[in-house]
């Protein structure tokens, strides 16, 4: 009888989980014999090393990754980890942009990364909080090291996702991820209304002296998986109105997912007693149906403000739907008055300093690095406030100009009424509103500067801007169609008028009897 020949796979397999287990067995020794912490390491090391390689060399999977991290690294900083959970992630995302880099000057390609739009005041922004280290009214240089992070890194994320995320299927795919990031976040939060705050929650919440932050009226407001409640309802009104109207996009496995995490973000966005997320939810809305440029379209948002407004002007004695009517409760807001009054407080100090106070010398970030000042008292209630203040109103027109820019450059380059794409005209009309609605919100909430918005603008700007190009892309393809059926229709009517003039000159030269 003839053995069978064993297979190489098999022997593969063998010798892999021989070695696997030596390996395993040395570890568990060395943590016996030495200490607890050198097993742990070691396993650590054994995870961290090659989610950085992949992080160097496959970057479209790095901001996968960085999306999934800013929206649910709030759990480990919860859990108070003797970890720089923070600093693992700016490591990260500087060991992405070394990759790149790297991958540029293999290819001797730089312009391809550079050389894009929204380049100008990108490099700006990044350049002018890279020169506040020489501020020389800042209170702190350690605190800059910490501040600068998500405003010299994050931004650099516009420049590697608008290079990776070429196609419409790439940006489909990055958008389903984070959605169903979202709704994940958005299920965590149900389950903290049903249920209660995790211990572990619970106990970050009393640590940090939040309570007043997540218990309003005797009711504790829900932050899913992020760092607060206002962020959270944030998002989810963001995936609420960009879940409705992208679901024409996908296939019905897809748009059930989307229809279920709409349905549970509903009830998350209120439970979050946010009422800037309310507010997101009209803004946004407003735009996609205002620049669609569809009858039926208006109509439908017509019936939408309809029974929105009956919705705010009816009185009522659930606390939620009170707390939705507060949001358009304007001047007659205690917290609007108190927040108006704190910042005129502080425009005339932005007035006379163009640099500002310097990154991180306000609020939490201000009372750690520089206690006892005027501005480490003050806590900026809005992203664009705190701008102001710590960057100056230099620093600001900057900053404020990139939202111009993108404004700008979507409407002179789109004629958003004339796309015929259908599936063009709803990406940039969700993009370019969700980005729009950030200049609103940022009066009442910091944006730039918490995830994961800090992360999600530079990627919304960098797939707004290639959606552009490939509206640009339809555009001529549109007039090259026009041109070839005008070039046709002058071909037959030559064509007719050769034929014509053949039969008048046949019937003309025909012998008369």
């Amino acid at each position: 009888m003839i053995s069978p020949v064993p297979n190489n796979n098999s022997i593969n397999t063998v010798a892999t989980i021989v070695i696997a287990s030596l390996l395993a067995a040395g570890v568990a020794y060395l943590a016996i014999k030495h200490h607890w912490g050198l097993g742990i390491g070691i396993a650590v090391m054994s995870i961290t090393v090659p989610l950085l390689l992949s992080l160097f060399f496959y970057i479209k999977f790095s901001i996968y990754l960085y999306i999934f991290l800013s929206i649910f690294i709030g759990i480990p900083l919860k859990m108070n980890l003797p970890v720089p959970i923070g600093l693992g992630v700016d490591f990260a995302i500087l060991f992405t942009i070394l990759g790149h880099l790297y991958k540029c000057s293999e290819m001797k390609d730089y312009k391809s990364t550079f050389i894009v739009p929204m380049m100008i005041p990108i490099a700006l922004w990044i350049g002018w909080n890279v020169f506040q280290v020489v501020n020389p009214i800042a209170g702190s240089r350690v605190a800059w090291f910490f501040v600068m992070r998500p405003y010299v890194l994050y931004p650099i994320l516009y420049f590697i996702a608008y290079y990776y995320f070429r196609s419409i299927e790439d940006i489909k795919h990055l958008f389903f991820f984070l959605l169903l990031c979202s709704y994940i976040s958005s299920v965590w939060g149900v389950i903290q209304n049903i249920n209660g705050y995790f211990p572990f929650e619970m106990d970050w919440v009393y640590a940090n002296d939040a309570k007043h932050l997540v218990y309003i009226s005797g009711r504790w407001r829900i932050f899913g998986t992020l760092a607060s409640p206002a962020h959270f309802g944030m998002l989810m009104a963001i995936i609420i109105v960009a879940g409705a109207v992208v679901a024409y996009l996908y296939k019905w496995p897809s748009i059930i997912v989307i229809a279920f995490g709409t349905i549970i973000s509903l009830p998350a966005l209120v439970w979050s007693g946010t009422r800037t997320g309310i507010a997101l939810v009209v803004v946004i809305t407003a735009i996609i149906v205002g620049l669609w440029g569809n009858f039926k379209i208006y109509i439908a948002g017509g019936i939408f403000a309809f029974f929105f407004i009956i919705l705010i002007i009816t009185p009522s004695n659930n606390y939620h739907i009170q707390r939705i009517q507060s949001t358009f409760a304007g001047s007659e807001d205690t917290s609007y008055k108190e927040r108006e009054e704190n910042r005129n407080a502080m425009y005339p100090w932005i007035m006379k300093h163009p640099m500002g106070g310097g990154l991180g010398s306000t609020g939490v970030w201000g009372v750690r690095f520089s206690p006892g000042t005027m501005l480490a008292n003050f806590a900026p209630d809005s992203g664009h406030i705190r701008v102001m203040v710590e960057t100056g109103w230099i620093g600001y027109i900057i900053y404020m100009g990139i939202y111009f820019t993108f404004i700008w450059y979507s409407l002179r380059h789109t004629k958003i009424w004339k796309i015929k794409d259908t599936k063009l005209k709803v990406l940039l009309l969700v993009l370019f509103a969700v980005l729009c609605s950030f200049i609103i919100v940022e009066q009442a909430q910091d944006v730039n500067g918490i995830l994961p918005f800090s992360i999600m603008l530079w990627i919304f700007i960098a797939l707004l801007m290639r959606v552009i190009d490939h509206i640009h892309d339809h555009f001529q393809e549109m007039e090259l169609e026009e041109h070839n059926l005008k070039l046709e229709h002058e071909a037959k009517i030559k064509e007719m008028r050769i034929r014509k003039t053949k039969e008048y000159e046949a019937k003309f030269n025909q012998p008369r009897h």
